[in-house]
Parts: structure tokens; C-alpha cells; sequence
């Protein structure tokens, strides 16, 4: 269990989820309203209760019946204290147990690199390297240890009121978007009261880089890289056709005596780009920029926000649907 995606769900999901929301059109989904509930008001609790930080989500995973690939859906419901993480692991529907294929998923490594530090750390959560701490009701701090070296961030909590909430249209431009999206859920289906779901917000304590072992590499030099990322042809959710524009390109050392090379740029619509050499390859990267929260879809009344970590209440919705619905 790789320690971030503990808190939103699996990478290869995520940019899965991210793909299949693109699209263009007016948000018709006027029952949703978005909370980011307040830590220090008694009356609105955020979803961190008695220190502790529950949620569940799905992930469609492949599946094999009568020698055929079909998708199934698996559960992750998790319990974060201050403790540690505990993971839950199920089949809501399929053949093959969603565990075998989520553990086989998760047996990397982690990596951040910044100025002067490297950090390596499994994917599986480990006590002695991963330190939480709440701070409120909606914000709790992460610090990660390796050897001597250390980053930490805090993360805010946004907590989401869907209730009464149904699937958004393909087009939808602005609104909350669950895994009510996928075609064969029915239109008119609605969560119920009490629902929430839930969207992090990393804000660091100091600039990094952060790559996986198992991340999209190629046997090229960062600056073929750069070449290759403004060739890229990308589509935006309107369906105009475009290329990156490289913006504030920054070129770096990193890592343990600054030995590692990284490349970072920012595109024409904000978005931060980056790329690390390590052991001879060059990997797709994260970077965050001390102080500076990361930069996501979290408003409904003008973005497409991407909305998949629930409580038990639209969790157990969600599953009902699925066992329903699936096909």
C-alpha cells in the first residue's frame, strides 16, 4: 500500500478516473453543494473524529472469466490514527480476489529528492518512516523518514455534502464528479443524506520531487525528454487541439549531495511538469514547491472535481449500485 495513494486511492486509477471525466458542457447537476467543514467549529466537525480519518474507496481492476479479460470492482476501506494505517481489502463483484491484484500492485518503492536529501521508502505503509499527526478536525501533518532525511506536509481535508447528488453528464465542466460516471449506473439514481466525499490538499514544508520505481521511465536524457513533452498532442476538455508551452523552466541538482539531475517546467494553464535522472533513466516526477498548496479541482461552482474518497454513508450507496448495475 503505497503511503499517499493510502489517502486517494491507486495511481493507475486516479489518472484512469482523470481520463474518463474529460469533457465539455454545462453542469446540470444544480442538487450538489460542497462543505469544506471547519476544524474548530463543534457544530461542523471535519472528517477527522476522536483522531481518526476513515473513508472508503473502489477501483475497477481486470478480471479473467472463461479465458476472457472483464473489468471487476474492488474496495479499500481504510482507518488512519496516529498509529498507523489499516487497510481493508474486498471483492465487490469478480472472480479473481481484488486483493491478489492490488498487492501484486504495491511492491515498489517510493522516492522523494530535493535540495541536499534523498528519501527512499516502500510503498506498504511503515511506522518507523511514516509519522501522522493530527492538527484539527479536517488537517493532519505527514512527516516521512529515511536515514537522516526527512520531508514533511500538511494536508487539508475537503469534505463534500453530496447528498442528494446523481451521476453528471459526460460534458459537465463544473460539479462534483463520483463513480456514479460510469455508463451502466442509471441517470436517476441520487445519494443519500448524510453522503460526503473527501479531496487532500498537500501543502509542504519544503520543495521536493517525488517519483515511484514502478513509474513511466525511458533510456533518454532530460532534455529529449523536454523535446518529447513539447511534442505531445493534447486535447482539452473543450476538444481544441494543443501543444505544452514550456513556461519558468528550471534545470537543478538534487538528492544526496545534490547528485541527481531534474528538470521542471510549468505549462500554459499552470500546471508544474517534471522529470528526474536516476540510475541512468529519466522518470516522470511530482514536484510540490515549499509553502505553496498543490494545485487541484477542489471548487464545484466553476471546476470538474474529481471526488472518489467517501464516508460509510455514500460508500455503502455506491457498493449497492455496483452489485446492481454492473455488467
Amino acid at each position: 500500500m503505497n503511503f499517499k495513494t493510502a489517502f486517494i486511492g491507486s495511481f493507475w486509477l486516479v489518472g484512469a478516473f482523470t481520463l474518463a471525466a474529460c469533457g465539455g458542457g454545462d453542469d446540470t447537476n444544480s442538487t450538489m453543494t460542497s462543505a469544506h467543514t471547519g476544524g474548530g467549529n463543534e457544530s461542523n466537525r471535519g472528517p477527522i473524529v476522536n483522531k481518526e480519518l476513515k473513508y472508503t474507496t473502489y477501483d475497477i481492476y481486470s478480471d479473467v472469466v472463461n479465458d476472457k479479460y472483464k473489468s471487476a470492482w474492488g474496495k479499500l476501506k481504510y482507518s488512519i490514527t496516529e498509529d498507523g494505517v489499516r487497510e481493508e481489502i474486498s471483492t465487490v463483484v469478480g472472480s479473481t480476489p481484488y486483493k491478489d491484484t492490488h498487492n501484486s500492485n504495491n511492491e515498489g518503492l517510493d522516492y522523494y529528492a530535493g535540495d541536499n536529501f534523498f528519501i527512499a521508502t516502500s510503498e506498504d505503509w511503515d511506522n518507523a518512516s511514516h509519522k501522522l499527526s493530527f492538527v484539527d478536525h479536517d488537517t493532519y501533518k505527514l512527516k516521512i523518514t529515511s536515514d537522516k532525511a526527512s520531508i514533511t506536509s500538511n494536508y487539508d481535508v475537503l469534505s463534500y455534502d453530496i447528498s442528494g447528488a446523481k451521476k453528471l453528464p459526460d460534458n459537465a465542466k463544473t460539479g462534483i464528479r463520483t463513480d456514479l460516471h460510469y455508463p451502466y449506473f442509471p441517470a436517476n439514481v441520487t445519494f443519500p443524506k448524510g453522503s460526503q466525499c473527501y479531496i487532500l490538499a498537500e501543502t509542504p514544508e519544503q520543495s521536493y520531487y517525488s517519483f515511484y520505481s514502478t513509474a513511466e521511465r525511458d533510456d533518454i536524457t532530460l532534455d529529449q525528454w523536454l523535446a518529447n513533452k513539447k511534442k505531445e498532442n493534447r486535447v482539452t476538455n473543450d476538444g481544441i487541439k494543443y501543444n505544452y508551452q514550456v513556461n519558468n523552466l528550471v534545470k537543478e541538482k538534487v538528492g544526496q549531495k545534490n547528485s541527481l539531475n531534474a528538470l521542471r517546467f510549468t505549462d500554459q494553464y499552470g500546471k508544474i511538469h517534471a522529470a528526474i535522472e536516476f540510475n541512468g533513466l529519466v522518470y516522470n516526477a511530482d514536484y510540490l514547491q515549499k509553502g505553496v498548496k498543490e494545485k487541484i479541482e477542489s471548487d464545484p461552482k466553476t471546476q470538474l472535481v474529481n471526488c472518489r474518497l467517501y464516508n460509510d454513508i455514500a460508500a455503502d450507496f455506491i457498493e449497492k449500485q455496483i452489485k446492481a448495475n454492473y455488467k
